[in-house]
Protein backbone atom coordinates (compact mmCIF):
# COMPACT_ATOMS: atom_id res chain seq x y z
CA UNK A 1 0.00 0.00 0.00
CA UNK A 2 1.11 3.10 -1.12
CA UNK A 3 1.20 6.59 0.62
CA UNK A 4 -1.96 8.20 -1.40
CA UNK A 5 -3.32 4.45 0.03
CA UNK A 6 -3.01 5.13 3.48
CA UNK A 7 -3.72 8.46 3.48
CA UNK A 8 -7.03 8.28 1.68
CA UNK A 9 -7.38 5.41 4.28
CA UNK A 10 -6.74 7.72 7.43
CA UNK A 11 -8.72 10.22 6.42
CA UNK A 12 -11.71 8.03 5.81
CA UNK A 13 -11.09 6.53 9.28
CA UNK A 14 -11.05 9.91 10.62
CA UNK A 15 -14.38 10.82 9.45
CA UNK A 16 -16.27 7.34 10.45
CA UNK A 17 -14.28 8.68 13.62
CA UNK A 18 -16.09 11.91 13.96
CA UNK A 19 -19.30 10.33 12.45
CA UNK A 20 -19.15 7.79 15.36
CA UNK A 21 -18.56 10.44 17.73
CA UNK A 22 -21.88 12.23 16.48
CA UNK A 23 -23.68 9.61 16.80
CA UNK A 24 -22.39 8.63 20.58
CA UNK A 25 -23.52 12.44 21.50
CA UNK A 26 -26.76 11.87 19.89
CA UNK A 27 -27.20 8.63 21.71
CA UNK A 28 -26.24 10.30 25.19
CA UNK A 29 -28.66 12.61 24.60
CA UNK A 30 -31.72 9.96 23.87
CA UNK A 31 -30.63 7.93 27.14
CA UNK A 32 -30.84 11.07 29.24
CA UNK A 33 -33.87 12.23 27.74
CA UNK A 34 -35.76 8.74 27.85
CA UNK A 35 -34.16 8.49 31.76
CA UNK A 36 -35.66 11.73 32.54
CA UNK A 37 -39.04 10.25 30.70
CA UNK A 38 -38.85 7.55 32.66
CA UNK A 39 -38.01 9.31 35.97
CA UNK A 40 -41.68 11.09 35.22
CA UNK A 41 -43.33 7.74 34.13
CA UNK A 42 -42.24 6.59 37.61
CA UNK A 43 -43.14 9.56 39.69
CA UNK A 44 -46.76 9.78 38.04
CA UNK A 45 -47.22 5.94 38.21
CA UNK A 46 -46.19 6.17 42.09
CA UNK A 47 -48.75 9.24 42.39
CA UNK A 48 -51.34 7.01 41.12
CA UNK A 49 -50.68 4.23 43.33
CA UNK A 50 -50.91 6.25 45.87
CA UNK A 51 -54.16 7.81 44.93
CA UNK A 52 -55.65 4.44 44.76
CA UNK A 53 -54.89 2.86 48.09
CA UNK A 54 -55.58 6.48 49.86
CA UNK A 55 -59.44 6.34 51.30
CA UNK A 56 -59.08 9.96 52.26
CA UNK A 57 -60.08 12.62 49.79
CA UNK A 58 -59.04 10.41 46.86
CA UNK A 59 -60.63 13.58 44.47
CA UNK A 60 -57.70 15.57 46.10
CA UNK A 61 -56.30 18.22 43.11
CA UNK A 62 -53.13 18.27 44.36
CA UNK A 63 -50.68 20.45 46.40
CA UNK A 64 -52.07 23.82 47.85
CA UNK A 65 -51.42 26.97 45.81
CA UNK A 66 -49.13 28.95 47.73
CA UNK A 67 -50.94 31.82 47.11
CA UNK A 68 -54.77 31.08 47.50
CA UNK A 69 -57.24 32.98 47.30
CA UNK A 70 -58.98 35.20 49.94
CA UNK A 71 -62.20 33.37 51.53
CA UNK A 72 -65.44 35.55 52.08
CA UNK A 73 -66.62 38.19 49.40
CA UNK A 74 -64.53 39.84 46.96
CA UNK A 75 -63.52 43.32 47.11
CA UNK A 76 -66.40 45.69 45.81
CA UNK A 77 -69.27 43.32 45.68
CA UNK A 78 -71.84 44.48 48.15
CA UNK A 79 -72.59 42.78 51.90
CA UNK A 80 -74.97 40.28 52.60
CA UNK A 81 -76.99 40.70 55.29
CA UNK A 82 -79.54 38.01 56.94
CA UNK A 83 -83.00 39.22 57.40
CA UNK A 84 -84.68 39.53 60.60
CA UNK A 85 -87.23 36.48 60.78
CA UNK A 86 -90.76 37.86 60.28
CA UNK A 87 -91.99 34.85 62.72
CA UNK A 88 -90.42 34.64 66.57
CA UNK A 89 -92.30 31.63 68.53
CA UNK A 90 -90.65 32.47 71.80
CA UNK A 91 -88.24 34.99 73.42
CA UNK A 92 -85.51 34.47 75.60
CA UNK A 93 -83.81 36.14 77.81
CA UNK A 94 -79.70 36.70 78.50
CA UNK A 95 -79.29 39.14 81.65
CA UNK A 96 -75.98 40.34 82.65
CA UNK A 97 -74.46 38.67 85.68
CA UNK A 98 -75.28 39.83 89.13
CA UNK A 99 -71.68 41.04 89.45
CA UNK A 100 -68.13 41.80 87.53
CA UNK A 101 -66.77 38.52 86.93
CA UNK A 102 -63.19 40.50 86.98
CA UNK A 103 -63.44 43.23 89.76
CA UNK A 104 -66.91 41.84 91.41
CA UNK A 105 -68.19 45.61 90.71
CA UNK A 106 -71.69 46.02 90.57
CA UNK A 107 -73.31 45.80 86.84
CA UNK A 108 -75.49 48.50 84.90
CA UNK A 109 -77.72 47.29 82.12
CA UNK A 110 -77.03 50.20 79.08
CA UNK A 111 -79.06 48.49 76.58
CA UNK A 112 -80.51 44.99 75.15
CA UNK A 113 -79.62 44.05 71.49
CA UNK A 114 -81.27 40.94 69.85
CA UNK A 115 -80.15 37.52 68.25
CA UNK A 116 -82.04 35.70 66.27
CA UNK A 117 -81.66 31.75 66.90
CA UNK A 118 -83.53 29.00 63.95
CA UNK A 119 -83.52 25.63 65.35
CA UNK A 120 -85.64 22.37 64.95
CA UNK A 121 -87.46 20.73 68.20
CA UNK A 122 -85.55 17.54 69.47
CA UNK A 123 -86.99 15.11 69.01
CA UNK A 124 -89.27 16.18 65.95
CA UNK A 125 -92.78 15.19 66.94
CA UNK A 126 -93.93 12.79 64.39
CA UNK A 127 -98.10 12.56 63.26
CA UNK A 128 -100.46 9.78 63.74
CA UNK A 129 -103.09 9.47 60.47
CA UNK A 130 -105.76 7.26 60.83
CA UNK A 131 -107.29 6.18 57.66
CA UNK A 132 -111.04 5.11 57.90
CA UNK A 133 -110.90 3.04 54.49
CA UNK A 134 -114.08 2.22 53.26
CA UNK A 135 -114.41 -0.52 51.63
CA UNK A 136 -117.83 -2.30 49.70
CA UNK A 137 -118.60 -4.21 46.40
CA UNK A 138 -120.43 -3.94 42.97
CA UNK A 139 -123.95 -4.91 43.30
CA UNK A 140 -123.54 -5.48 39.34
CA UNK A 141 -120.53 -8.08 39.28
CA UNK A 142 -119.72 -8.33 43.06
CA UNK A 143 -116.23 -7.28 42.46
CA UNK A 144 -114.67 -6.29 45.90
CA UNK A 145 -113.58 -2.47 46.48
CA UNK A 146 -111.39 -0.65 48.65
CA UNK A 147 -111.11 3.36 48.84
CA UNK A 148 -107.79 5.10 48.95
CA UNK A 149 -106.45 8.57 49.86
CA UNK A 150 -103.86 10.33 48.27
CA UNK A 151 -101.31 10.32 51.27
CA UNK A 152 -101.45 6.98 51.89
CA UNK A 153 -98.42 4.84 51.01
CA UNK A 154 -100.29 0.73 51.09
CA UNK A 155 -103.44 -0.41 50.16
CA UNK A 156 -102.78 -3.16 53.29
CA UNK A 157 -105.56 -3.91 56.11
CA UNK A 158 -105.99 -6.19 58.29
CA UNK A 159 -103.13 -8.16 59.92
CA UNK A 160 -101.04 -6.57 57.56
CA UNK A 161 -102.42 -2.71 58.35
CA UNK A 162 -99.10 -2.43 60.41
CA UNK A 163 -95.95 -2.60 57.96
CA UNK A 164 -93.39 -2.14 59.56
CA UNK A 165 -92.84 -4.15 63.35
CA UNK A 166 -90.10 -2.55 64.22
CA UNK A 167 -91.79 0.91 64.33
CA UNK A 168 -92.16 2.06 67.95
CA UNK A 169 -95.77 3.64 66.97
CA UNK A 170 -97.06 0.34 65.90
CA UNK A 171 -98.10 2.36 62.00
CA UNK A 172 -97.07 2.21 58.92
CA UNK A 173 -94.63 4.58 57.06
CA UNK A 174 -95.54 8.01 55.67
CA UNK A 175 -94.73 10.14 52.53
CA UNK A 176 -93.17 12.79 54.29
CA UNK A 177 -90.76 10.22 56.10
CA UNK A 178 -90.48 8.04 52.95
CA UNK A 179 -89.55 10.73 50.66
CA UNK A 180 -86.73 12.82 53.46
CA UNK A 181 -85.25 8.64 53.52
CA UNK A 182 -85.56 8.50 49.84
CA UNK A 183 -83.42 12.26 49.03
CA UNK A 184 -80.89 11.19 52.23
CA UNK A 185 -80.27 7.77 50.71
CA UNK A 186 -80.25 8.39 46.68
CA UNK A 187 -79.46 12.24 46.57
CA UNK A 188 -77.11 12.62 49.70
CA UNK A 189 -75.86 9.02 48.99
CA UNK A 190 -76.05 7.38 53.01
CA UNK A 191 -76.68 4.08 53.10
CA UNK A 192 -80.25 2.60 54.65
CA UNK A 193 -78.75 2.15 57.83
CA UNK A 194 -77.16 5.68 58.63
CA UNK A 195 -80.44 6.93 57.21
CA UNK A 196 -82.43 4.60 59.72
CA UNK A 197 -80.10 5.80 62.53
CA UNK A 198 -80.77 9.32 61.35
CA UNK A 199 -84.43 9.33 61.73
CA UNK A 200 -84.65 6.88 64.93
CA UNK A 201 -82.58 9.86 66.11
CA UNK A 202 -83.75 13.07 64.90
CA UNK A 203 -87.55 12.31 66.08
CA UNK A 204 -89.56 9.12 67.67
CA UNK A 205 -89.31 7.06 64.25
CA UNK A 206 -87.72 3.46 64.66
CA UNK A 207 -87.32 1.94 61.54
CA UNK A 208 -85.43 -0.84 60.28
CA UNK A 209 -83.22 -0.41 57.24
CA UNK A 210 -84.67 -3.09 54.85
CA UNK A 211 -87.99 -1.46 55.94
CA UNK A 212 -86.78 1.62 54.10
CA UNK A 213 -85.55 -0.80 51.21
CA UNK A 214 -88.51 -1.99 50.29
CA UNK A 215 -90.36 1.00 50.76
CA UNK A 216 -87.78 2.75 48.26
CA UNK A 217 -88.62 0.05 45.55
CA UNK A 218 -92.40 1.03 46.41
CA UNK A 219 -91.34 4.93 45.69
CA UNK A 220 -89.75 4.07 42.69
CA UNK A 221 -92.52 1.85 40.92
CA UNK A 222 -95.30 4.72 42.10
CA UNK A 223 -92.47 7.40 39.98
CA UNK A 224 -92.31 5.01 37.22
CA UNK A 225 -94.87 6.72 35.41
CA UNK A 226 -93.27 10.21 35.37
CA UNK A 227 -89.47 8.69 35.14
CA UNK A 228 -91.45 6.96 31.41
CA UNK A 229 -92.81 10.76 30.53
CA UNK A 230 -88.98 12.33 30.97
CA UNK A 231 -87.80 9.53 28.29
CA UNK A 232 -90.08 10.75 26.20
CA UNK A 233 -89.56 14.40 26.49
CA UNK A 234 -85.34 13.44 25.89
CA UNK A 235 -86.25 12.20 22.92
CA UNK A 236 -87.58 15.36 21.45
CA UNK A 237 -84.99 17.23 23.01
CA UNK A 238 -82.78 19.56 20.59
CA UNK A 239 -79.36 18.81 22.78
CA UNK A 240 -78.40 15.73 25.01
CA UNK A 241 -75.58 15.09 27.58
CA UNK A 242 -74.50 11.84 27.88
CA UNK A 243 -72.01 9.87 29.89
CA UNK A 244 -71.91 6.91 32.07
CA UNK A 245 -69.38 5.63 35.32
CA UNK A 246 -68.59 2.17 36.68
CA UNK A 247 -71.44 1.05 39.32
CA UNK A 248 -71.95 -2.01 40.88
CA UNK A 249 -74.93 -4.49 41.04
CA UNK A 250 -74.68 -7.49 43.61
CA UNK A 251 -70.72 -7.13 43.17
CA UNK A 252 -71.01 -7.56 39.44
CA UNK A 253 -69.89 -5.00 37.37
CA UNK A 254 -72.90 -2.27 35.53
CA UNK A 255 -72.68 1.16 34.67
CA UNK A 256 -74.38 4.48 35.72
CA UNK A 257 -75.71 6.37 32.88
CA UNK A 258 -76.86 10.17 32.86
CA UNK A 259 -78.56 11.99 30.06
CA UNK A 260 -79.74 15.60 30.75
CA UNK A 261 -79.93 18.89 29.41
CA UNK A 262 -81.27 22.00 30.28
CA UNK A 263 -84.60 21.06 31.56
CA UNK A 264 -83.99 17.07 32.35
CA UNK A 265 -81.56 14.80 33.86
CA UNK A 266 -82.19 11.31 33.68
CA UNK A 267 -80.09 7.85 35.62
CA UNK A 268 -80.12 4.73 33.93
CA UNK A 269 -78.75 1.67 35.68
CA UNK A 270 -77.73 -1.36 32.67
CA UNK A 271 -75.07 -4.07 33.24
CA UNK A 272 -73.75 -3.31 29.34
CA UNK A 273 -71.74 0.02 28.24
CA UNK A 274 -72.73 -0.07 24.58
CA UNK A 275 -74.37 1.88 22.10
CA UNK A 276 -77.66 -0.20 22.60
CA UNK A 277 -78.26 1.90 26.12
CA UNK A 278 -78.43 4.98 24.32
CA UNK A 279 -80.68 3.87 21.63
CA UNK A 280 -83.14 2.42 24.15
CA UNK A 281 -83.39 5.74 25.60
CA UNK A 282 -83.28 8.65 23.18
CA UNK A 283 -84.53 6.10 19.93
CA UNK A 284 -82.84 4.83 17.20
CA UNK A 285 -84.05 8.32 14.96
CA UNK A 286 -82.93 10.81 17.39
CA UNK A 287 -82.80 14.07 15.65
CA UNK A 288 -80.51 15.92 17.88
CA UNK A 289 -77.34 16.76 18.58
CA UNK A 290 -75.60 14.11 21.34
CA UNK A 291 -72.63 15.81 23.46
CA UNK A 292 -70.60 12.67 24.70
CA UNK A 293 -66.65 11.73 24.47
CA UNK A 294 -65.03 9.46 22.27
CA UNK A 295 -65.51 6.18 23.71
CA UNK A 296 -66.44 3.57 21.28
CA UNK A 297 -69.62 2.38 22.32
CA UNK A 298 -70.85 6.02 20.38
CA UNK A 299 -69.08 5.72 17.55
CA UNK A 300 -72.25 2.90 15.93
CA UNK A 301 -75.36 6.02 16.86
CA UNK A 302 -76.39 7.39 13.67
CA UNK A 303 -77.88 10.89 15.11
CA UNK A 304 -75.69 13.96 15.35
CA UNK A 305 -72.76 13.71 17.80
CA UNK A 306 -70.26 16.97 18.87
CA UNK A 307 -67.42 15.39 20.86
CA UNK A 308 -66.24 16.88 24.24
CA UNK A 309 -63.83 19.40 24.08
CA UNK A 310 -62.73 19.38 27.77
CA UNK A 311 -62.15 15.82 27.19
CA UNK A 312 -59.48 16.21 24.51
CA UNK A 313 -57.89 19.21 26.08
CA UNK A 314 -57.37 16.76 29.15
CA UNK A 315 -55.57 14.33 27.23
CA UNK A 316 -53.53 16.82 25.68
CA UNK A 317 -52.29 17.82 29.02
CA UNK A 318 -51.63 14.22 30.05
CA UNK A 319 -49.39 13.45 27.12
CA UNK A 320 -47.35 16.81 27.46
CA UNK A 321 -46.64 16.04 31.10
CA UNK A 322 -45.19 12.38 29.93
CA UNK A 323 -43.51 14.08 26.96
CA UNK A 324 -40.73 16.68 26.49
CA UNK A 325 -39.16 18.21 23.49
CA UNK A 326 -40.61 18.07 20.01
CA UNK A 327 -42.97 15.41 21.32
CA UNK A 328 -45.37 17.95 22.82
CA UNK A 329 -45.76 20.14 19.63
CA UNK A 330 -48.38 18.34 18.37
CA UNK A 331 -50.63 18.42 21.64
CA UNK A 332 -49.51 21.78 22.47
CA UNK A 333 -50.75 23.15 18.85
CA UNK A 334 -54.01 20.75 19.20
CA UNK A 335 -54.64 22.31 22.21
CA UNK A 336 -54.45 26.24 21.37
CA UNK A 337 -56.71 25.39 18.20
CA UNK A 338 -59.45 23.70 20.31
CA UNK A 339 -59.58 27.14 22.92
CA UNK A 340 -59.45 29.15 19.51
CA UNK A 341 -62.45 27.44 18.40
CA UNK A 342 -64.13 27.81 22.12
CA UNK A 343 -63.15 31.23 22.20
CA UNK A 344 -64.62 31.91 18.36
CA UNK A 345 -67.86 30.14 19.96
CA UNK A 346 -68.22 32.82 22.84
CA UNK A 347 -67.80 35.45 20.30
CA UNK A 348 -70.36 34.40 17.89
CA UNK A 349 -72.49 37.22 18.41
CA UNK A 350 -69.98 40.12 18.68
CA UNK A 351 -69.57 38.61 14.97
CA UNK A 352 -71.62 38.65 11.26
CA UNK A 353 -72.40 35.85 9.81
CA UNK A 354 -69.91 35.89 7.16
CA UNK A 355 -66.79 36.91 9.45
CA UNK A 356 -68.04 34.27 11.98
CA UNK A 357 -68.17 31.81 8.51
CA UNK A 358 -64.59 32.57 7.63
CA UNK A 359 -63.10 31.94 11.25
CA UNK A 360 -65.07 28.70 11.14
CA UNK A 361 -63.57 27.72 8.05
CA UNK A 362 -59.62 28.58 8.98
CA UNK A 363 -60.31 26.74 11.97
CA UNK A 364 -61.41 24.02 10.31
CA UNK A 365 -58.60 23.67 7.85
CA UNK A 366 -56.17 24.19 9.77
CA UNK A 367 -57.32 21.19 11.90
CA UNK A 368 -57.43 19.27 8.47
CA UNK A 369 -53.44 20.43 8.32
CA UNK A 370 -52.51 19.16 12.06
CA UNK A 371 -54.06 15.76 11.53
CA UNK A 372 -52.53 15.20 8.58
CA UNK A 373 -48.58 15.54 9.98
CA UNK A 374 -46.89 12.05 9.68
CA UNK A 375 -45.70 11.85 14.22
CA UNK A 376 -43.36 9.64 15.18
CA UNK A 377 -44.44 9.43 18.84
CA UNK A 378 -46.27 6.42 19.26
CA UNK A 379 -48.96 7.92 21.69
CA UNK A 380 -49.38 11.07 19.78
CA UNK A 381 -49.70 8.94 16.88
CA UNK A 382 -52.42 7.08 18.31
CA UNK A 383 -54.24 10.16 19.68
CA UNK A 384 -54.25 11.53 16.31
CA UNK A 385 -55.48 8.29 14.89
CA UNK A 386 -58.70 8.96 17.29
CA UNK A 387 -59.18 12.32 16.50
CA UNK A 388 -59.04 11.22 12.46
CA UNK A 389 -61.50 8.77 13.21
CA UNK A 390 -63.51 11.64 14.83
CA UNK A 391 -63.10 14.50 12.73
CA UNK A 392 -66.51 15.25 11.42
CA UNK A 393 -67.36 15.18 15.14
CA UNK A 394 -64.78 17.81 16.79
CA UNK A 395 -65.99 20.96 15.74
CA UNK A 396 -69.94 20.03 15.96
CA UNK A 397 -70.82 22.92 18.49
CA UNK A 398 -69.21 25.90 16.04
CA UNK A 399 -72.45 24.89 13.94
CA UNK A 400 -75.21 24.75 16.43
CA UNK A 401 -76.43 27.49 18.75
CA UNK A 402 -77.53 25.20 21.36
CA UNK A 403 -74.53 22.83 21.45
CA UNK A 404 -71.59 23.65 24.30
CA UNK A 405 -68.22 22.95 23.49
CA UNK A 406 -67.85 20.36 26.48
CA UNK A 407 -69.54 17.36 27.93
CA UNK A 408 -69.45 19.42 31.79
CA UNK A 409 -73.53 19.11 32.25
CA UNK A 410 -73.45 15.37 32.27
CA UNK A 411 -70.26 15.12 34.16
CA UNK A 412 -71.67 17.73 37.09
CA UNK A 413 -74.89 15.43 36.90
CA UNK A 414 -72.74 12.42 37.33
CA UNK A 415 -70.87 13.56 40.24
CA UNK A 416 -73.65 12.96 43.13
CA UNK A 417 -73.42 9.36 42.11
CA UNK A 418 -70.00 9.24 42.52
CA UNK A 419 -70.57 10.01 46.07
CA UNK A 420 -73.19 7.16 46.66
CA UNK A 421 -70.93 4.41 45.00
CA UNK A 422 -68.01 5.52 47.52
CA UNK A 423 -70.41 6.49 50.72
CA UNK A 424 -73.28 3.73 49.75
CA UNK A 425 -71.61 0.67 47.94
CA UNK A 426 -73.57 1.07 44.94
CA UNK A 427 -76.60 -1.82 44.73
CA UNK A 428 -76.98 -5.30 46.10
CA UNK A 429 -79.84 -5.88 43.76
CA UNK A 430 -81.41 -5.28 39.92
CA UNK A 431 -84.76 -3.94 41.76
CA UNK A 432 -82.65 -1.63 43.78
CA UNK A 433 -80.28 -0.28 41.02
CA UNK A 434 -83.70 0.42 39.03
CA UNK A 435 -85.12 2.40 41.82
CA UNK A 436 -81.89 3.79 42.41
CA UNK A 437 -81.81 5.33 38.92
CA UNK A 438 -85.53 6.63 39.02
CA UNK A 439 -85.14 8.38 42.75
CA UNK A 440 -82.21 10.01 41.79
CA UNK A 441 -83.21 11.66 39.01
CA UNK A 442 -84.58 14.74 40.18
CA UNK A 443 -88.24 15.23 38.47
CA UNK A 444 -89.19 11.42 38.61
CA UNK A 445 -89.91 12.39 42.40
CA UNK A 446 -90.26 16.13 41.93
CA UNK A 447 -93.92 15.36 40.14
CA UNK A 448 -95.19 12.90 42.85
CA UNK A 449 -97.16 14.82 45.29
CA UNK A 450 -97.40 11.72 47.82
CA UNK A 451 -93.82 11.80 48.03
CA UNK A 452 -93.39 15.05 50.29
CA UNK A 453 -90.23 15.55 48.33
CA UNK A 454 -89.63 19.00 46.61
CA UNK A 455 -88.40 19.62 43.26
CA UNK A 456 -84.66 19.64 43.31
Amino acid sequence: MNITDLLAENKRLRAENQQLRFEKAALEKRVARLEAELQTLKELLENAQRRGKRQATPFSKGEPKATPKTPGRKAGHPAAHRAVPEQVDRTEEAPLPPACPDCGGRVVDDEVQTQYQIDIPRPIPVSVTQFNIHVGHCETCGQRLQGRHAEQTSDATGAAAVQTPALALGASVGPNALGLAAELKHVLGMPFGKVARILNTATELELNRSTLARASQRLARKCWPTYARLILRLRHGAVTHVDETGWKVGGRAAWLWVFTNDAISLYVSDPARAHEVVEAILGSDYAGVLICDCFLAYDPLTCTQSKCVAHLLRRCKELQEMKSGRAVQFTSDLARLLRAAMTLKARRATLSGHGYRVACGRLEAALDRLLARQLTDADNARFAKTLRKQRPRLLTFLYHDAVAPTNNAAERELRPAVVVRKTGGCNRTDAGAEAHAVLATPKAVAHLPETGLRSR
